[in-house]
């Protein structure tokens, strides 16, 4: 009896998870003015079932680089249209969903797996649109664009240090859920990277360090 419990249960959670999966997918399109965005991605003669790629963006241990981080992404790129030509917002939008598809937060090279799977699911893997799109998604590991495009995204992906300390601290909290395994070695390397952040945005300097202070007395 018990048996058949735990197989139900399997299935239940296994119902719930595709249940969840169809209603990202709704909100995703939704953002995207209704965009399929299976449609999309076979339109760039991408071999990628969007189930599986949302899929990726959902594993347990993304706290910040999670569903929440894209659809934040496809809202702005979605608020800014009317800035691009309709190649170009497409390629935001696919540089959005697979800047971060792989990621291992025990890893270093996760944008250089992202860019690897991408042109893993090319079926022509030479169409120069689309390795703009894949030197995109390495712009993003040290935020140095090639191209304007690029530095849009990369405004975008960036967006979170020049909000509200609100949204910083939330921001601050989820990369330290997943980074929790490097234990105290994350507040030497965090810090580093915040305050390598005020001179980059002089215009939210006050809340950057007021997050600096937060880190330094919380860990």
């Amino acid at each position: 009896m018990s048996g058949n419990k735990n197989i139900l249960s399997i299935q239940q959670r296994h119902t719930e998870k595709k249940l969840y999966l169809r209603y990202l997918i709704y909100k995703l399109e939704n953002i995207t003015k209704n965009m399929d965005l299976q449609q999309l991605l076979n339109k760039w003669g991408i071999k990628c079932d969007v189930n599986t790629l949302l899929s990726m963006w959902n594993e347990s241990h993304r706290h910040y680089h999670n569903l929440n981080h894209l659809n934040d992404l496809l809202d702005m790129i979605n608020e800014n249209q009317s800035k691009y030509s309709q190649n170009e917002y497409e390629k935001l939008i696919l540089t959005a969903l697979f800047h971060d598809c792989v990621y291992d937060p025990m890893r270093n090279d996760n944008e250089e797996k992202s860019a690897e799977f991408f042109i893993e699911c090319l079926t022509d893997k030479s169409n120069s649109e689309l390795l703009e799109v894949k030197q995109m998604i390495l712009d993003t590991k040290t935020h140095q664009p090639n191209t304007k495009l690029s530095e849009s995204f990369i405004n975008y992906d960036m967006s979170i240090v020049e909000r509200n300390f609100e949204d910083l601290l939330e921001w601050e909290k989820g990369i330290r859920e997943e980074y929790k395994s490097y234990g105290e070695e994350y507040k030497e390397g965090r810090l580093k990277f915040l305050e390598s952040l005020l001179d980059k945005y002089p215009n939210n300097t006050e809340n950057l360090l007021r997050l600096v202070d937060w880190v330094k007395e919380n860990y």
